[in-house]
Parts: structure tokens; C-alpha cells; sequence
């Protein structure tokens, strides 16, 4: 544990009201967020382990920092740009910016709290069967039994399935583009192929692949197990599923806003309406030209 962290649970320590294992830090005292974090905190961690088959073990931590500075002094090392909240598994501490999350909907706590919970519980694969999930699923699973904050723009990833521009999982193994348009493609293709998993193979998919794991059985053979299929053929059947069937106007749509897609599309159909119509007063003139020689005596 780094000085600041180390110095900054210390600070809070005084105001740590509990929450069954859990153990919540504020340096505000019990306002409504640390209320809202106590109340909900046991409801999702016994929907997540139920969901992904794993339990969490032993005592836990969520520090609620009270300003954005803070959270990043408490984080360091972290891309905050579209960051809420971050956790340590291997601590069992989540950090979440209070500050940042006021300033939007409520229900974003609520989001932020079940998605950094559910890094923790995934953990447990690592702390048991000592076997590392690639970080595309761990977020793909974090994103699909949370919800959606919207932080990023999903237009971009739906540019990047029409394009063909998508990196392979395999690339997202260990880490996310730094790149903000690439880090939001990252997560909501991680999503989208969890997705996919759950709605070919039913929702326990997940929670095979987790606790097959957890007992140390590499990944890809997890994948396998759970799903009579090697996982890059289910990448490819996945991009299969997710490829419009007209690129080239998903990725207009998706460019463009609405105003300037129906400009596009208007100037489609005016070149189409054209060229017929040019069409049919060449078919006129030779029409005319025949009955022109039809009318003309033999010579």
C-alpha cells in the first residue's frame, strides 16, 4: 500500500461506520452518500455472488473520497478521465469520487458501487485458483451486471463494428487503450461479447467460466468447458452477429448527425432519381430515332 493511501485510511479511520464485512471511510462523516453505500453495499454483493458464483471472503473497504483531487491522490497511477470509481482486488478497497458522482444522476452511485464490487468479486478467481481473467472480461462482466454510465460515446463503437475496425479480445487481455475513442470502443466491446455469451449459452455462462477458474483451470479451457467451443470461434461468430448487414449506411449514420445524414441521404437519392431520369430521355430519343426510320421510305 503506498504513503498516501496508507495516510489517507488512517485519516478516515475515526468515521467508519460498518456495513456487516464491510467497512466504509468518509472523511464527510455519515451523509446521505455513505448512508445510501451502507444500505446497499450487503443487497448487491448478495446479488453479484449469486450471479457470478463466487463469494467474497473476508473484510473489505470502500473509501468515499470527498473531492476529485483527492480520489486521484488516492488512485494514482489511473486514466480519471472517465473514472467514477476504482477497485483493488487484491486489497478488497474500492474508491469512489463523491464529488463526481453528485454532480450526476443518483443512480450512478449505484452503478459505479455494483461495477467496482464486482472487480472485487472476480478477484476471488485469482486469490483461489490463482488464474487471471483477461481484463475484456472482467469489465465486459463489471459493464453487464451493472449497467451503463454515460461516459462514453456509443456511436464510436458502432463505428467501429461497421468499419471492421475492432481490436482482436486478445489485445484487450491486460490493458485498455489509453486513447479515450478506443478505451470507450474497449469497453463496449468487452460488454458486447459477454453479452453474447449470456444470450447464446444462458446467464450461468458467466458464472461457469468464473468458478471453472477459480479452481485453476486456465482460461481459454474455461471458455471451452462452459461452452463446447473455443473462444476464437465464438469471437468470430460474435462478429458475425454484431456486423450490420449494410456497413456503409450504419457507418453514415453513426458519422454523421441526423441533420447531415438525411442531407447525404437526400443527395443519394437525388443522384439515383437523376441518373433514371437520364436513363428513360435516352430510351425517348432512341424510341424516336426508330419510329424517325420506320417513317423513312426504302432506298
Amino acid at each position: 500500500m503506498s504513503t498516501v493511501v496508507a495516510a489517507l485510511l488512517a485519516l478516515l479511520a475515526a468515521a467508519a461506520p460498518e456495513a456487516g464485512q464491510w467497512t466504509i471511510h468518509s472523511g464527510r462523516g455519515p451523509d446521505a452518500v455513505s448512508r445510501h453505500v451502507a444500505d446497499l453495499l450487503p443487497r448487491a454483493q448478495s446479488e453479484l455472488e449469486s450471479l457470478l458464483g463466487l463469494e467474497l471472503r473476508g473484510p473489505a473497504a470502500v473509501v468515499l473520497c470527498g473531492s476529485t483531487d483527492q480520489f486521484r491522490r488516492a488512485t494514482p497511477g489511473v486514466d480519471h478521465r472517465h473514472t467514477l470509481g476504482v477497485a483493488y482486488p487484491a486489497r478488497k478497497v474500492v474508491y469512489l469520487n463523491c464529488e463526481e458522482i453528485e454532480r450526476r444522476r443518483f443512480e450512478s452511485l449505484d452503478i459505479t458501487l455494483r461495477h467496482e464490487l464486482s472487480h472485487l468479486i472476480v478477484g476471488e478467481v485469482v486469490r483461489r485458483g490463482h488464474r487471471r481473467v483477461p481484463l475484456w472480461f472482467d469489465e465486459g462482466v463489471a459493464v453487464w451486471n451493472s449497467g451503463k454510465i454515460p461516459c462514453y460515446d456509443q456511436r464510436d463503437f458502432q463505428r467501429a463494428v461497421a468499419a471492421g475496425r475492432l481490436a482482436p479480445l486478445a489485445r484487450l487481455a491486460d490493458r485498455f487503450p489509453l486513447d479515450v475513442v478506443a478505451r470507450g470502443v474497449a469497453y463496449e466491446q468487452s460488454e458486447s461479447f459477454v453479452r453474447y455469451l449470456v444470450r447464446e449459452h444462458g446467464e450461468r455462462v458467466v458464472r461457469d467460466i468464473l468458478q471453472a477458474a477459480a479452481r485453476g483451470t486456465d482460461f481459454e479451457a474455461a471458455v471451452r468447458e462452459a461452452t463446447g467451443a473455443d473462444l476464437a470461434v465464438l469471437e468470430e461468430r460474435w462478429l458475425r452477429a454484431i456486423r450490420p448487414w449494410w456497413p456503409w449506411a450504419s457507418w453514415i449514420v453513426n458519422t454523421f448527425s441526423l441533420f447531415s445524414t438525411m442531407s447525404v441521404l437526400a443527395l443519394v437519392a437525388f443522384y439515383i432519381y437523376w441518373r433514371r431520369r437520364r436513363r428513360r430521355y435516352q430510351e425517348w430519343e432512341m424510341e424516336e430515332s426508330f419510329r424517325g426510320q420506320e417513317d423513312s421510305p426504302w432506298r
